[in-house]
């Protein structure tokens, strides 16, 4: 059977939007934030920027675990980082008993969804999330549930752009060996900048399938990598993980005597020096 060239162009370019499509979700996610984070300004409306699943959890004293678990979701258009959750452990007679805070290790770009845990004691009967606290563009905000009241701080940090310093050239992770308790994966490491990178540390995602985190870890990869020097490190995986991502790295400016930490989803970098 003969087939045209116009008909040829047509199937060639539709395997090509099929093939782009998962990809174009991500880019435009990422486009997005670049055009908004630039503009953001918090105010009272848009500073309530996290949903969560369940703000109060009963019956925790049942459960095997100390510790009990529920989503958030980042509802707005502008990533939040350094978040934590104010939370009280309450008693059977509906007493407070402990007033506590929960970090996440994690940034949140806009629809993100991410796994909470929440560490209590065991006679608690009931957690209640009383307030959380967050931070995008040097901008910090307070959101406080019980009052229904939000505070603003402009300025509490510098904001840098990483794209300088993102000198680690890094592979696609891929999957090495697999048992019914964990899976281990490689990742390969470049140093593509002039100077030797001490210290480095990845920092790795564990998601769901429906892109829900549910941990982060902190490995270390190499004690100094000299430039144009390639390594592989292995990464070992919960049998719960349906995907992996890494999140950021951090590593040691020899030259600088600087710790040069990157997060890889908000593309800010912080310099401890």
């Amino acid at each position: 059977m003969r087939i045209s060239k116009k008909s040829y162009l047509l199937v060639v370019l539709l395997s090509s939007i099929i093939g782009l499509s998962g990809c174009e979700k991500e880019v435009s996610k990422k486009e997005e934030l670049k055009n908004t984070v630039s503009s953001i300004k918090i105010n009272q409306e848009n500073a309530k920027a996290i949903k969560i699943e369940n703000t109060e959890i009963t019956n925790v004293s049942n459960l095997d675990q100390n510790s009990t678990v529920t989503k958030i979701e980042n509802k707005e258009n502008f990533y939040i980082s350094n978040i934590w959750v104010g939370y009280e452990e309450v008693d059977k007679n509906g007493n407070v008993i402990s007033n506590s805070q929960t970090f996440l290790d994690l940034t949140l770009l806009p629809g993100d969804l991410s796994a909470v845990s929440f560490p209590h004691k065991e006679y608690a009967n009931s957690i209640k999330i009383v307030s959380y606290g967050y931070e995008t563009e040097g901008t910090g905000v307070v959101v406080n549930l019980k009052k229904d009241s939000v505070k603003i701080k402009e300025n509490i940090a510098k904001v840098e752009n990483s794209k300088s310093y993102e000198v680690l050239a890094l592979s696609e992770i891929y999957k090495e060996n697999e048992t019914e308790d964990a899976s281990t994966y490689m990742v390969k490491i470049k140093n593509s900048s002039e100077k030797d990178l001490g210290n480095i540390s990845l920092k790795i995602g564990e998601l769901k399938r429906d892109g829900e985190y549910i941990t982060v870890n902190h490995l270390p990869a190499y004690n100094v990598l000299k430039p144009e020097e390639e390594i592989e490190m292995e990464v070992a995986v919960s049998s719960n993980a349906d995907k992996l991502k890494i999140l950021g790295y951090s590593y040691d400016d020899v030259k600088e005597k600087a710790t040069i930490d990157i997060d890889l989803k908000s593309h800010r970098v912080k310099i401890n020096k």
